[in-house]
C-alpha cells in the first residue's frame, strides 16, 4: 500500500543533503549548498523533518537552532501534494519538539503575499511581531514568533 511518514533527520549523508537541497531549490529557487546542509545537520545546528510518500521526499520543514530560539528556515511541499495538510503535520512535529525542548521561542519570516502560510502559522498560535523590509527580492517579510507559555 501507499506509505506516508514523517522522519526527523538529525544525521545526514551527502546523498541525503543533496536531495534536500534539490527539493528546496525546486520549491523556492534558492537553497543551501548540500555541503552546508550535510555539515549543519551533523553538527546539530539544523534539524529537518521530511514527509515521505513511497520513499520519495515530498515535503520538508527545516530549522536552525540558536542558543535560545528555533528559527524556521523553510517549509515546503511539492505542488502535486499540496492541500493534503502535509505542511500542517510537519509544523505539528516541530511544535511537539519545541514543547519538550529548552528553547523559548520559534521565529520565522514569511512573504507578505503568502496568505496560506500565515494562516497556518496563526492556527498554531504564532503572532506577528514585525516586518522586515525587502527581506525577499522585491518583497517584505512579516516576522512571526511563537513563545513558550510557562504555567
Amino acid at each position: 500500500g501507499l506509505t506516508f511518514m514523517i522522519k526527523k533527520i538529525e544525521k545526514s549523508t551527502i546523498e541525503l543533503a543533496d536531495k534536500l537541497a534539490k527539493l528546496e531549490k525546486s520549491l523556492f529557487e534558492t537553497a543551501w549548498d548540500s555541503d552546508v546542509i550535510n555539515t549543519k545537520i551533523n553538527n546539530g545546528e539544523f534539524v529537518y523533518w521530511v514527509f515521505e510518500h513511497d520513499h520519495q521526499i515530498i515535503g520538508y520543514l527545516a530549522i536552525q537552532k540558536t542558543f535560545f530560539d528555533i528559527h524556521i528556515l523553510g517549509i515546503g511541499v511539492l505542488e502535486s501534494h499540496r492541500n493534503n495538510s502535509i505542511a500542517k503535520k510537519l509544523t505539528q512535529e516541530l511544535i511537539s519538539y519545541f514543547e519538550v525542548s529548552d528553547f523559548n521561542k520559534i521565529l520565522l519570516e514569511v512573504r507578505q503575499s503568502n496568505v496560506i502560510a500565515m494562516s497556518l502559522y496563526k492556527s498554531f498560535g504564532f503572532k506577528q511581531y514585525g516586518v522586515r523590509k525587502n527581506y525577499y527580492v522585491n518583497e517584505d517579510a512579516n516576522l512571526f514568533h511563537l513563545e513558550k507559555i510557562y504555567a
